[in-house]
């Protein structure tokens, strides 16, 4: 049984990467903290189903205008309230493995993600189904690992049931293209007070269909705020957030 307050000297812990030439490296972890694993690679490239030509789980980072490869559902739509969240910069999916000796077997946990946030190196897991004490064992070797590190670790958990569909919108409608960006002003303004998305769309004179698209696309960049519980259609109530 993995002892997690055992120190490192006996329970080394080595991080395995590839380097911006695509070369596979591995470090003890107290020489990895400078090692920007936000901008690399994956470790290993997820591989799709049979018969599928392309990934269907891929997720947008808008920071740095590229596509990660996520190995399930639930990773992809972490990385979606990743892309959501306005202190994430720059990210990467599976960028690293973590390699101990438990038992004299070689153990290994690769977190989900590694992202900078609000200028700090993170370490993101997704929460799985169902939590074992394998799982609870790899947290308190990362925990250790990171205290050496100096990262933040972060465990994140999928949206479900409303809150995943009206991710599902929202993000159908992160990119500005094709959106009348130059009435978004206009738009945000409509809501200093609550009122439906509908009702605000009118009051700043944009069509309905472009209006509510626009509406949308403000609320996933925090600029319009809503309840999130509840099914996301123009009746819903939106506001100005306090600091916009």
């Amino acid at each position: 049984m993995y002892v997690p307050d055992a120190p490192l000297d006996q329970q080394a812990i080595t991080v395995c990467y590839l380097d911006r030439f695509g070369r596979r490296r591995e470090l003890p972890v107290e020489q990895a903290a400078q090692v920007p694993f936000e901008q690399l690679a994956p470790l290993q490239m997820p591989v799709p189903y049979p018969g599928r030509q392309s990934f269907v789980t891929k997720a947008w980072a808008s920071a740095t205008g590229q596509s990660l490869a996520c190995g399930s559902l639930r990773q992809q739509r972490c990385g979606m309230l990743l892309d959501r969240d306005p202190t994430v910069a720059a990210r990467s999916a599976g960028p690293m493995e973590l390699h101990w000796t438990q038992g004299g077997c070689t153990q290994n946990l690769r977190p989900d993600f590694v992202a900078l946030r609000a200028a700090r190196r993170e370490v993101i897991c997704v929460a799985p189904e169902e939590i074992t004490d394998r799982w609870h064992a790899g947290q308190q070797l990362l925990a250790q690992a990171a205290a050496v590190a100096g990262w933040r670790v972060r465990v994140l958990k999928p949206p479900d049931g409303v809150e995943l569909d009206n991710l599902m919108l929202l993000y159908a409608v992160r990119s500005p293209q094709r959106l009348a960006l130059d009435n978004a002003e206009a738009l945000a303004r409509r809501f200093t007070s609550p009122r439906t998305i509908r009702s605000g769309v009118r009051a700043a004179g944009l069509p309905m269909f472009a209006g509510v698209d626009l509406a949308y696309h403000l609320i996933w960049k925090r600029r319009l705020h809503t309840d999130m519980t509840r099914l996301l259609t123009p009746s819903s109530t939106a506001w100005l957030r306090e600091d916009g």
